[in-house]
């Protein structure tokens, strides 16, 4: 997917450009499932940079090194009424409100000091997702479904612990057999996956992954479809919810 969203964007932006966007999301989401939340907001603020460095290239045809002063840039954007609306107005605002703004701006000190980095760093997520699932939409040559696939990974709630390196989806804590099926399930939802790919993708033993997938399905929190995919219940999602809550331990 990563290959595909940077080839559709780099239709219309440099690919460098483009590439330097898709890893900067990849990186806020890797500090997110990693729980280095500090490191996450610092690569937030790397990804709302290269969002308005990708719009001026659009909008000027060069894109500057860096972006000195966001809210000069942002009025400059919402003043050039030849961009789209989405580009114009609501990308910007998305970026700014949602990531930069709270990023910059958390030095109060908060009701019963409880620290909102956490859901902090879940908006940001959200946010960068839904701007780069925007981006694609607008600017693709890929084939329709395959667009709206990525842009429905791309909007998707992210899942703790899981990671991604060369393509290679895995789960990267030692975690009981029965949590890291939910957890692969739960990350490649909307999609299933079958039997030979969770072997791939699970670290734990082979035995293991058959024992836990049969238990899941005795529980209803996974369901062997007709394709011969395993996908996760509403029952799986609410057990695993609650796992993770308890620290996943």
């Amino acid at each position: 997917m990563r290959d595909a969203i940077i080839a559709d964007l780099s239709t219309k932006v440099p690919a460098p450009l483009a590439t330097e966007l898709v890893e900067a999301y990849e990186q806020l989401v890797a500090k997110h499932r990693g729980g280095d939340l500090e490191a996450a907001l610092t690569k937030a603020g790397r990804f709302v940079e290269h969002t308005f460095r990708l719009i001026e290239h659009i909008r000027t045809g060069t894109a500057p090194v860096e972006i000195k002063q966001v809210a000069t840039t942002i009025r400059a954007i919402e003043n050039d009424t030849t961009l789209p609306d989405p580009l114009r107005i609501l990308i910007p605002r998305a970026a700014y409100g949602m990531i930069y703004d709270l990023r910059s701006k958390r030095n109060a000190v908060h009701v019963k000091e409880t620290d909102p980095t956490a859901i902090d760093v879940a908006l940001t997520v959200a946010a960068a997702g839904w701007i780069t699932a925007e981006l694609l939409r607008l600017y693709h040559k890929s084939d329709e479904k395959a667009v709206a696939d990525a842009m429905l990974a791309l909007t998707r709630g992210t899942i703790p612990m899981v990671e991604s390196i060369n393509g290679e989806v895995f789960v990267g804590r030692t975690v009981p057999a029965k949590f890291e099926m939910l957890l692969l399930l739960a990350h490649a939802k909307p999609k299933g996956i079958n039997r030979t790919a969770l072997g791939n993708a699970a670290k734990c033993s082979q035995p293991s992954v058959s024992t836990a997938l049969k238990a899941l399905g005795l529980e209803r929190m996974v369901h062997l479809g007709a394709d011969q995919s395993y996908y996760i219940t509403s029952n799986g999602e609410q057990t695993l919810g609650q796992w993770l809550n308890s620290g996943g331990l």
